[in-house]
């Protein structure tokens, strides 16, 4: 994204679930943007999940200036007074095209970045 902050400064985190369906495909491509190889439960924030159609690919944060950024691009951010994954985070977006550009062009990888 254009104009977009560094993401080391942002704390984003990369989580996928994917249908059995669309694992391998999954796999293959993350193996060849990230030049290694998961599979669900390794690392523990790709999953395979029996009631998903093919892949929802998400990313949690906390810069309210970061959701800002993305809904300016079209993209959904949702956001829970609860916060998400126990309470770590305040927003998360699904979204496979941003989910993926995150990954083979900026250099991020599942979990942590």
């Amino acid at each position: 994204m254009k104009n977009s902050p560094k993401h080391d400064k942002l704390g984003l985190l990369h989580e996928a679930e994917v249908a059995p369906n669309a694992q391998t495909r999954f796999e293959n491509r993350y193996r060849k943007a990230a030049g290694h190889s998961v599979s669900p439960g390794s690392p523990a924030y790709y999953q395979g999940q029996l009631n998903k159609w093919g892949s929802e690919l998400r990313v949690y944060f906390n810069d309210p200036g970061f959701a800002s950024l993305v809904e300016g691009h079209g993209v959904n951010v949702e956001y829970r007074r609860k916060g998400y994954r126990s309470g770590e985070y305040r927003f998360r977006f699904n979204d496979n095209r941003l989910w993926w550009k995150l990954v083979e062009v900026s250099g991020l990888r599942l979990g942590p970045n």
